[in-house]
């Protein structure tokens, strides 16, 4: 039996591996700050002082730093890919046990029956699903919220002011984002009932409701065209937040601009302030989009998690 929640499943699945990917996480989120203060060093001391030797220590500073992040980064994307296979099989294997005729005993479980169409898109694209989301479950939270927490307090350290009227602007996304997504959740639940329909439909299933051929084919198309329609109304709503995303994002260097030039007009700042905030918000602006797409991957693992348990049988009560 598969347990009730889909995070209690993944723990239980690939605990190790999870261990693992919070670990090498704590150790990359801190080195986002790194590249920004030796971007600020090299500006304001070597060019400044026109030190050569400091010049070139900083970037060499600089080069180390990022083949350690890309090279722990690697480790976590090896890893990651490892768990998400784990899973993919441990819930191919799953149903296909479940496809096995078991011969009573006590204690055994009956076999739900499972027709082909839902073992098909269990062990072709649900099982992906949540396999993909298992491997981001713990590390794109972990990461990019730590990446972005030690962006920001070092930016607030550098110019707190521009720092508070630049974060605000994404203030947007994080209240329209959960409502908009809530919504999205609600439709592709129903697209895919209507794909599980119409693969039974397909297959023969629903031959004695809709009787003769030409009641059938159209009864079909109908499941067609609802498919359809859902499928596009998803995509006015998911395209409308990346829209929104990408305009806000393009907003953030605008601002730090206009607020930053103003400030080194009045001479309240330094130029390599602005040339920091410009790289720090291109390193915001990647976690951010990335909570964005994890938090609609997690509606989506869920609902393909709830249609394998609902498949596969009864569920463990959480512990």
């Amino acid at each position: 039996m598969l347990p009730k929640t889909l995070y209690a499943y993944i723990w239980r699945a690939t605990r190790g591996g999870q261990i693992r990917i919070c670990l090498l996480t704590a150790l990359v989120a801190p080195m986002a700050v790194a590249p920004l203060e030796l971007q600020r060093r090299i500006v304001d001391d070597a060019l400044t002082s026109r030190n050569l030797v400091q010049l070139l220590t900083l970037g060499a500073a600089y080069a180390a730093v990022v083949l350690i992040q890309n090279g722990l980064k690697y480790a976590l994307n090896m890893i990651k890919g490892r768990t998400l296979e784990d899973v993919t099989r441990d819930l191919r294997r799953r149903i296909l046990d479940r496809l096995q005729p078991a011969a009573p005993g006590p204690g055994r479980m009956p076999s739900p029956e499972i027709d082909e169409g839902t073992t098909l898109s269990i062990l072709a694209a649900e099982a992906e699903d949540v396999g993909g989301f298992a491997s981001e479950s713990f590390a794109v939270p972990l990461l990019q919220i730590g990446t972005m927490t030690f962006v920001i307090a070092y930016l607030t350290w550098v110019e707190p002011l521009i720092a508070v009227m630049a974060f605000a602007i994404y203030l947007p996304q994080a209240v329209l984002v959960p409502r908009v997504q809530s919504t999205i959740n609600r439709l592709a639940r129903q697209r895919t009932t209507l794909v599980r329909r119409l693969g039974h439909h397909a297959i023969g299933r629903d031959d004695d409701r809709h009787g003769t051929a030409a009641a059938r084919f159209r009864h079909a198309l109908h499941l067609v065209e609802r498919a359809y329609a859902t499928r596009i109304r998803i995509y006015y709503r998911k395209y409308a937040l990346t829209l929104l995303g990408n305009v806000l994002d393009a907003a953030g260097p605008i601002l730090v601009l206009v607020v930053g030039g103003y400030l080194v007009i009045r001479g309240e700042t330094e130029i390599s302030t602005l040339v920091v905030f410009i790289s720090g918000f291109q390193r915001l602006a990647g976690p951010w989009d990335e909570l964005i797409n994890f938090y609609r991957s997690s509606s989506n693992a869920r609902i393909a998690y709830r249609l394998v348990a609902d498949a596969i049988g009864p569920t463990l009560p959480n512990r």
